[in-house]
């Protein structure tokens, strides 16, 4: 009888853990086909290394997270023995009776302790310290999860260790470890705990480049996201398995700055709307229409995410489909008009371009080793063209063999994360002609965003072959290769600000080399809270350097005071778009004073002027 009686609840519980997955599952089969599978050998390291070894986790938030990898690590352990538990009752012994039992019984016991204690710290922070990134409203299902694990822990204690004699107890024992099984599996799928079956599957297919974006074919009538069906499966799955930690949360410049965005229920919303199995418009019907144009595509709660959720992706995919729709922000329209009339974001003529070009007797391209990309910026910003300027004199004082376009254009990094699809393969199929035509050994540029797009012109035509460097890298390079000697210079303390479009778009190494560079030209260096993979945006991502900030603080007010309450003197960055924002956040906050420098900069005032220069490089024309 007990045996049919567990049978029978075998049965029901695993039915209704297979039906509601089953249904995710189909689901997200629906969504839009992802890139195929690449790099199986560097998905398989990344796996172990994020999930078995549960390194984002510990690494982002060391104590929650060593308590969750020791409750992790638990499960994996219960794994043998749980299989072996329900056996037992029909008469099987799958790890024997013997020493090797009572051995394997013992490293259980082990984490079965840890995992209490694991348990019992999370509960302790989420019921009773709260942390805002969880959220305000109690979570049920993380209380009685909480308990079931618990009592698992100790029912397996009481029941290896032998410390019930009484046969009844023992028996009662039995039956509520393995209840208290069977009803976790029911509970799953309904929970946030379908990340333990989910989050594996969504780490491995989680594409290696952050917030990738593949163009529209606009021939198959591609428009972005408009209805939930739109969506890719990987975003699909992603909405099943958020854990719901608040890590994007935390880490989200506009959530933190008192905006409406955030990202934990963004994800949390659009799982709602594809269970509701709703056919209206995503946006304003499932997603409020403010928050997709909040977000700064920093990328900050992809980098946080423990699970291989990209939170990026849906609000530019969303943000397409709303522009395909006509429905976007007006502050947007200039930029979009601008750039498709004129081939950059303010609508100034070539001509300024031309005059800047000729005046500085900068050399067009034809035939050099290195195209220096000099970007809108370079081009057009009274500022950053001293920027530029510094980096023409790092080129010449290293001898290396350059040349620019005369007549490029944005590379459409705006328009595209804005959502602007059409303007941006109006704008990169000129830009990939010219380039493929120039065909160049390398293209450097000082401007991050311009080397993210610039890699993304591959999926369009530009030639595969040509390396895309950013110049913190470039210079770098020279200095360790001894080509470009330097006289460190006398400066104050730097607070060096990482740009998004580096240290989580572009690799680790990019925190490294602007370092090296601003240490090289003699400048210590002081590091504000937020630094690295970890830094605050500047605001300007995602094409809102070209829209007004409205709602809550000021982005770039944020991390100018982040910077400033260093001490520092002066300032770094090593991108164009954050070298606008902080100058101005440091102009509305008084502090004007406060240079701020690119790596460029600080590298150049030590080197001789570009006459010198050129004289002694003619005859080492090579990188």
């Amino acid at each position: 009888m007990e045996q049919l009686i567990l049978s029978l609840l075998i049965v029901v519980s695993l039915y209704l853990f297979i039906v509601p997955v089953r249904k995710r599952l189909a689901i997200v089969s629906t969504g839009k086909k992802d890139a195929a599978l690449d790099r199986i050998g560097e998905r398989w390291v990344r796996f172990f290394k994020e999930v078995v070894f549960q390194s984002k986790v510990i690494k982002e938030r060391p104590i929650p997270g060593l308590m969750h990898t020791l409750v992790f690590w638990g499960f994996c352990a219960f794994a043998l023995e749980t299989f072996h538990h329900f056996a037992t009752a029909y008469g099987w012994h799958p790890l024997g009776e013997g020493a090797f039992h009572r051995i394997y019984g013992g490293f259980v016991a082990l984490f079965a302790v840890l995992t209490s204690v694991g348990i019992i710290v999370l509960a302790f922070r989420r019921f009773v310290l709260r942390p805002e990134a969880l959220g305000k409203k109690l979570s049920w299902s993380s209380g009685l999860v909480a308990v079931y694990i618990v009592i698992l822990m100790v029912t397996y204690l009481l029941s290896y260790f032998n410390l019930l004699e009484s046969p009844v107890a023992q028996k009662m024992n039995w039956w509520l470890h393995a209840l208290v099984i069977l009803a976790f599996l029911i509970l799953i799928p309904h929970s946030k705990h379908l990340h333990l079956v989910l989050g594996p599957l969504t780490t491995f297919r989680k594409d290696f480049e952050l917030a990738r974006i593949y163009p529209l074919d606009f021939e198959k009538d591609e428009m972005g996201v408009e209805k939930l069906t739109d969506f890719s499966a990987h975003t699909m799955l992603g909405a099943f398995t958020c854990v719901e930690c608040g890590r994007c949360y935390d880490n989200c410049p506009a959530n933190k700055t008192g905006k409406a965005l955030d990202p934990k229920q963004l994800m949390l919303d659009l799982r709602a709307g594809l269970l509701s199995k709703t056919e209206e418009p995503v946006v304003g019907n499932v997603i409020e229409e403010e928050i997709l144009w909040q977000c700064v595509t920093c990328g900050a709660c992809t980098y946080q995410c423990p699970v291989g959720i990209d939170q990026v992706i849906p609000i530019i995919e969303m943000r397409r489909g709303q522009v395909s729709g006509g429905e976007f922000p007006s502050t947007m329209r200039p930029l979009f008009d601008n750039l498709e009339r004129s081939g950059n974001p303010w609508k100034y003529p070539q001509s300024e371009a031309s005059d800047f070009i000729a005046e500085n007797k900068l050399p067009i391209f034809n035939g050099h080793e290195v195209l220096f990309w000099l970007g809108c910026m370079g081009r057009y910003d009274f500022y950053y063209r001293k920027v530029a300027l510094s980096m023409v004199k790092i080129l010449d004082a290293a001898g290396v063999s350059w040349g620019i376009l005369k007549n490029e254009k944005c590379t459409g990094d705006a328009a595209r994360r804005a959502g602007n699809e059409l303007v941006f393969q109006m704008l990169a199929e000129e830009n990939i002609e010219s380039l493929n035509q120039a065909a160049p050994k390398v293209i450097l540029t000082t401007c991050p965003h311009c080397l993210r797009t610039l890699k993304e012109y591959r999926d369009l035509g530009l030639n595969k072959e040509i390396p895309i460097i950013h110049h913190s890298e470039f210079i770098s390079q020279l200095q360790k290769n001894g080509k470009l000697k330097t006289t460190a210079s006398a400066f104050s303390d730097v607070v060096y600000h990482d740009a998004c479009y580096l240290s989580r778009y572009a690799s680790s190494d990019h925190i490294r080399y602007p370092r090296e560079v601003i240490r090289v030209a003699g400048a210590s260096i002081k590091e504000p809270e937020n630094h690295g993979e970890r830094s605050f945006c500047c605001g300007a991502g995602g094409g809102l350097l070209f829209a007004e900030e409205t709602a809550g603080e000021r982005i770039n007010h944020r991390r100018v005071k982040e910077l400033m309450v260093t001490g520092a003197a002066e300032v770094g960055t090593a991108c164009p778009f954050c070298h606008m924002m902080l100058r101005d956040g440091l102009k509305d906050l008084d502090q004007e004073a406060v240079p701020v420098k690119d790596i460029a900069e600080f590298i150049a005032q030590g080197l001789p002027d570009r006459t010198a220069a050129k004289s002694a490089g003619e005859s080492n024309p090579g990188i």
